[in-house]
């Protein structure tokens, strides 16, 4: 694993295009896109230890890209926690969820998401059910590893499941609330080489479209309720697990 602190900063290059040029403006947001994926590959692979520096132009370099999308890419990793800022020592890997962390963000999702499966099964049409039972289709479909190259995609079609959801809720607020966590959900995965328990979250979002379906939101709530008690159970970790005292190493990623 690299210790990405080969080098440290240096000044900035020259300016990009003028703020005007949509043309080019396009094009800088897609290369920053293509970096954040390469650093989000990078930092769920293990490619880069947790609490390790992350050196901006070590990593343009690495990535042959200039510094500033690579700047804009760590900015947009801070906000989702898989990497952390300080003032004197910029920016780092951040470490791996303590099991105090990961059992909070259980409790966020279990006050949140109940209530966006209740409110997305109130509205919810012919259509929309077909649209989650495609979600989970998919997430059926997708390759479960080895390694966050392969189950990347599982873990997107598992969340967009979730996203969906929130979507169907036609409550842009309800959307932005289950975003704000998408990252720290993603962080639970920086470990593992496999899903372990696609059947299982499969099968769980599976009761939770029958509840839709039947147009019953208080069903609806209750079978997001028990996934994600399930998913906090499946994501306990046992002794010698890394990055909580005195646990072992777990053999898969748990879906969410």
């Amino acid at each position: 694993m690299d210790d990405i602190d080969a080098a440290p900063d240096e000044v900035d290059e020259a300016p990009g295009p003028e703020a005007g040029d949509a043309v080019d403006a396009g094009r800088r947001a897609a290369l920053t896109d293509s970096v954040h994926d390469a650093l989000l590959e990078l930092l769920m692979s293990r490619g880069v230890e947790p609490g390790s520096p992350l050196r901006t132009q070590t990593l343009a370099y690495r990535l042959g890209v200039s510094a500033t999308p690579v700047r804009e890419a760590l900015a947009r990793l801070e906000g989702t926690g898989l990497v952390v800022r300080s003032a004197r020592r910029g920016y780092r890997a951040a470490p791996l969820l303590s099991e105090r962390e990961l059992d909070q963000l259980v409790d966020v999702r279990v006050l949140v998401e109940p209530g966006i499966a209740a409110h997305a099964c109130a509205r919810a049409d012919e259509a929309f059910v077909a649209r989650l039972r495609a979600a989970v289709e998919a997430q059926r479909a997708a390759p479960t590893g080895p390694g966050y190259p392969v189950f990347k995609e599982y873990l997107r079609a598992d969340w967009a499941f979730h996203e969906l959801l929130a979507e169907g809720t036609a409550n842009p607020f309800m959307v932005r609330t289950l975003d704000a966590v998408r990252g720290f959900v993603q962080r639970l995965h920086q470990v593992e080489e496999q899903v372990p328990d696609a059947a299982e979250s499969v099968a769980e979002h599976e009761a939770v479209v029958a509840a839709v379906a039947a147009g019953d939101p208080a069903a609806a709530a209750e079978a997001m309720r028990r996934h994600l008690e399930r998913v906090r159970s499946r994501a306990a970790p046992g002794p010698g697990t890394p990055g909580v005292p005195g646990a072992a190493a777990p053999a898969g990623v748990v879906a969410r």
